[in-house]
C-alpha cells in the first residue's frame, strides 16, 4: 500500500510538471533517431522557417533545423547534419517551399565542378555570401495583386489572340509554317562559317574604333564641331568664287588691265635712264597682236617642215592630212 502511494504521487508530480512544457520544444519524431554534427547557415532573413524544418541535400532529407538566433545583423540558423553526410564547403543553401501552401525547409546545393570540394567539418558555417533567402510573403502577394489589376492577364490575352490570328488556322499550315522555319534554322546552321567571318569582321571593326577612341572624340569634340562648321561655310565660298575665277580667266577679259598698267609702268620707267625706253609700246604690241589672239583663239601657224636631210615635206604633210580629213 505504501509502494502504491508512492508511485500514485510520482505520476501526480509529472503530470504537474507537464503542464508547463512548450509543445514547440518537444522534439519531433524524426529527430528523435537522428544522430549528426552541427552547422550554422546564416540568412539574411528567415521568415517561416520553423525550429524542426528539414534539411535537404542531393534531393534527400539530411538534417532539421534546431534552432534560429540573430547574430551580428544576420539570422544564424542552427541545423543538425546527419553523420556520414559530407557537404562541401562551397555549397549554398536556400529556404524554399516545395507549393505555396508548403512548410519551408532549407534545400543545399552543390557548388560548381572548379569550386572547393573540402566537406564542411562540425561547428562550422555556409555564410551569407552563399544563401538565398525567401521573398516575404506579403510581397509576394503584392506582386500577384499588380500582375491581375494592372490588366497584364488582359494583354496575355491579346496576345495570344494576335497569334493565333497570325498563324494558320488549320494544322497542316502550321506544320508548313514550322517546316519552312525548321529549313531557314538548318541554312542558317550551315552557314555558321559566314556568320563567324561576319562576327569576327564586327570585332575587328570595334576594336579599331577602341583603340582610336581619343581621336574620334577629339574630332566629335565641341572645338572640333566648331571647325567642321566654319570648314563647310569655307568649302561652300570656295564652290561660289571657283565658277567666277574660271569665267575671268578663260575670258581672258582680265589681262586688259593688267597689260594697260604694265605698259604705262614701262613706259614711265624710260625716263629714269633704266634702259626701259620704248620697251612698254613693244610690249604692248606683243601683248596685243600676239598673246592675246592666241589666249582668245589658240592656233599654230606650220610654215615649214623640214627633215633630217634638209628636204622640204610641208606640201607632202598638208596632202595626208587633207586626204584623213583634218584639213580642208
Amino acid at each position: 500500500m505504501r509502494n502504491m502511494r508512492h508511485t500514485l504521487a510520482v505520476v501526480i508530480a509529472t503530470a504537474l510538471a507537464g503542464c508547463s512544457a512548450n509543445p514547440a520544444d518537444l522534439p519531433m519524431p524524426d529527430d528523435l533517431i537522428r544522430y549528426g554534427y552541427p552547422l550554422t547557415v546564416e540568412f539574411a532573413n528567415a521568415l517561416n522557417l520553423p525550429a524542426g524544418a528539414k534539411v535537404s541535400f542531393d534531393g534527400a532529407g539530411v538534417g532539421t533545423v534546431r534552432g534560429i538566433e540573430l547574430r551580428a545583423g544576420v539570422v544564424a540558423v542552427e541545423v543538425e547534419i546527419d553523420d556520414g553526410i559530407a557537404i562541401p564547403a562551397d555549397s549554398t543553401a536556400t529556404i524554399t517551399q516545395d507549393t505555396v501552401l508548403g512548410d519551408a525547409y532549407i534545400k543545399i546545393d552543390r557548388p560548381g565542378a572548379d569550386a572547393n570540394n573540402a566537406a564542411l567539418t562540425p561547428n562550422t558555417r555556409i555564410n551569407r555570401d552563399h544563401t538565398v533567402s525567401p521573398a516575404p510573403l506579403e510581397d509576394t502577394l503584392a506582386v500577384l495583386a499588380n500582375f491581375l489589376g494592372t490588366g497584364s492577364v488582359q494583354r496575355i490575352e491579346q496576345t495570344i489572340g494576335k497569334m493565333n490570328a497570325a498563324l494558320p488556322p488549320t494544322a497542316d499550315g502550321v506544320r508548313k509554317v514550322a517546316g519552312t522555319l525548321a529549313a531557314d534554322v538548318r541554312a542558317l546552321a550551315a552557314d555558321t562559317n559566314d556568320l563567324d567571318r561576319m562576327l569576327a569582321s564586327a570585332d575587328g571593326i570595334a576594336q579599331a574604333v577602341n583603340r582610336h577612341a581619343p581621336d574620334l572624340e577629339n574630332i566629335l569634340s565641341p572645338h572640333a564641331m566648331k571647325l567642321w562648321a566654319n570648314l563647310r561655310l569655307l568649302i561652300a565660298n570656295i564652290g561660289i568664287l571657283l565658277p567666277s575665277v574660271g569665267s575671268v580667266y578663260t575670258g581672258g577679259n582680265w589681262l586688259v588691265p593688267v597689260i594697260d598698267s604694265l605698259a604705262t609702268t614701262l613706259d614711265n620707267a624710260s625716263g629714269t635712264g633704266v634702259g626701259f625706253a620704248g620697251t612698254g609700246a613693244s610690249v604692248q604690241h606683243f601683248l596685243r597682236t600676239t598673246l592675246m589672239p592666241l589666249l582668245s583663239k589658240p592656233r599654230v601657224d606650220v610654215t615649214s617642215l623640214v627633215t633630217a636631210d634638209d628636204t622640204e615635206q610641208l606640201d607632202a604633210v598638208t596632202a595626208v592630212l587633207r586626204m584623213l580629213g583634218a584639213l580642208r
